[in-house]
């Protein structure tokens, strides 16, 4: 049976590769178990979906989709497409949005819910072996479907054979997402990354070889999207060598926690072809509850300056919204970092509570409100007007600071991919 996966895209000029590491992994991975799969782009924002639909029920059997919450849209409707035109497609979903989702606009599919390397083969084998295997959903119950509704998450271990680029290696050179690990050692109740139980390691030398064919392939921007690279700090250093020796002209990205920060690791990152470090401090407001991030102050205050005083080049990323915070403290937050850790750039974001993180649970108990698309509105420390006043305050403080710290051609396109107002500032 010929199967495909259904990988969508968006944002081609900020990030130009229709391919998603999620996709290329499971490709990889089902081809490694000799599943014939192919890897199908589609754009996020298509209005080709009849056409897709007809072309994805015409050549193949089986169908994966991925489920989050910025796909959700599109993926029920592609659903209801290719159910109108063979009600007996069969069709395999995965992704965080599975467990979220009407399951009547699921219908007639097997749903995933976690990682979906073994998951998804095994959805596959019992599909090909006409879903005889009676035992299936027992021993699989992270797999369900709207008749049987009944999931756990399970725990995964780190499920690989081939290397990237083993099948799929005609993606383009512009731009690659990557990953040497999953999941996150820290504890932000805002954050996504707590989605897995435990981190899960890429084995080092696993890494190196694909590290060996990124540079070979010629790929000219790497963004790795690690919660922290490596997942530790000894990893991370060790990853970062592999890039300064194997894949030199990949220009990267990375996320670094300011634990992770010595002088060992400022030696390795003066000598590597860095685009950005993104390091999220989120806010210093002491009125924040401990429990909403995990940041080691001394680090921040110790170690970050390191970087500027290098010329590495790094983001501070501060989040707006917090319960706790208000406008005193953003101010005093901003402050701190213009005046004290001077990093590249700066960014603040608007706080997004998610699903199944603590905060989440924070907003059931109405200790926050949230709108429709999950961004806080206010909380007991600020009420909407002062909220979008402290967003107004944050755009103008990052336009000002970019325009006088920023000596380059793509400050326009910095401040428009950041999605700050430009605005005229005395």
């Amino acid at each position: 049976m010929k199967t495909v996966i259904i990988n969508y895209y968006l944002r081609m000029n900020d990030y130009p590769c229709k391919y998603s590491l999620a996709s290329l992994r499971l490709g990889e991975y089902l081809n490694s178990m000799n599943i014939d799969i192919d890897i199908f782009p589609v754009f996020l924002n298509s209005n080709r979906i009849d056409e897709i639909a007809k072309e994805l029920c015409d050549k193949y059997d089986i169908i994966c989709i991925s489920h989050y919450v910025w796909s959700k849209d599109i993926t029920i409707d592609l659903i209801k497409k290719i159910k109108s035109i063979n009600s007996e497609k069969e069709i395999i979903i995965g992704g965080p949005e599975v467990i979220y989702t009407n399951l009547n606009d699921l219908d007639g599919s097997l749903l995933i819910y976690g990682e979906g390397e073994k998951s998804l083969y095994n959805c596959i084998k019992y599909i090909e072996n006409g879903k005889k295997d009676n035992s299936f959903f027992e021993d699989n119950p992270n797999v369900f479907t709207k008749n049987k509704p009944n999931y756990k998450l399970v725990k995964n271990e780190l499920t690989y054979i081939n290397p990237l680029f083993t099948k799929f290696d005609n993606i383009g050179d512009e731009f690659l997402y990557y990953e040497t690990s999953r999941g996150c050692a820290y504890n932000c109740a805002y954050c996504g990354f707590k989605s897995r139980h435990e981190v899960a390691y890429f084995d080092l030398d696993f890494v190196k070889e694909e590290i060996r064919r990124i540079g070979m392939l010629g790929f000219k921007e790497v963004f790795v999207v690690d919660a922290n690279l490596g997942g530790t700090k000894e990893r991370a250093k060790r990853i970062m060598e592999y890039f300064n020796k194997y894949a030199p002209d990949s220009k990267l990205t990375i996320y670094l926690r300011p634990e992770f920060i010595d002088d060992e690791f400022i030696s390795i990152l003066k000598d590597s072809n860095l685009k950005e470090i993104r390091i999220g401090i989120q806010t210093l407001n002491d009125n924040v509850p401990n429990w909403v991030r995990s940041n080691s102050l001394y680090h921040i205050k110790e170690e970050l300056p390191k970087l500027s005083k290098n010329n590495i080049p790094w983001k501070v990323e501060l989040i707006i919204g917090l319960p706790g915070d208000n406008m005193v403290g953003l101010k005093k937050s901003i402050d701190f970092v213009e005046e004290n850790l001077k990093p590249t750039e700066y960014c603040c974001y608007p706080l997004t509570v998610i699903k199944g993180t603590e905060m989440y649970e924070y907003y059931l108990q109405g200790k926050i409100n949230i709108d429709k698309s999950g961004m806080a509105i206010s909380s007991y420390s600020y009420n909407n007007d002062e909220l979008l006043g402290m967003q107004e305050y944050s755009k103008l403080r990052m336009n000002k600071y970019l325009q006088a710290n920023y000596h380059d051609l793509d400050l326009d396109k910095k401040i428009k991919r950041n999605k700050v107002m430009i605005k005229s500032i005395e």
